[in-house]
């Protein structure tokens, strides 16, 4: 049995009776597990980028919406699923990107599970530095 939490299969099972695979495979890369994305979830969501049929502001919001997460790891793992898209993905996720106003604001993040909240400590220098890339 894999190390998914039942939070983690919920939302992977909302978001495929929604029809929407991309926000799936996000799901599936940023899930609680206290192990690197699925390379399968991240080849799929690099596919993902190339197809023009995409929606890469979908994309993009489920990852903001993973980064805006109670739990660091899931947060960790949202950062590192933006970092590989912009480094392997097509240059529109990166531009889309650019475009917002916004990208991570995690100055007041505080990870509420409670475990290894050290680690946490990864999260700012993470945002810091796609906040940094994403503006280019």
């Amino acid at each position: 049995m894999s190390g998914q939490t039942l939070t983690d299969r919920i939302a992977a099972a909302q978001y495929t009776l929604t029809g929407s695979e991309v926000s799936r495979a996000v799901c599936k890369a940023t899930t609680h597990e206290q192990t690197a994305p699925k390379k399968k979830h991240l080849e799929y969501l690099i596919q993902a980028t190339q197809d023009s049929n995409v929606n890469v502001p979908q994309m993009a919001d489920t990852l903001m919406e993973r980064v805006g997460n109670a739990s660091w790891v899931v947060v960790f793992k949202a950062l590192i699923t933006t970092h590989h898209l912009m480094v392997h993905g097509n240059e529109r996720f990166v531009q889309f990107l650019a475009s917002r106003n916004t990208l991570f604001n995690l100055s007041n993040f505080l990870d509420k599970t409670g475990s290894h909240g050290a680690n946490a400590n990864m999260v700012h220098p993470g945002t810091d530095l796609l906040n940094h890339h994403g503006s280019k």
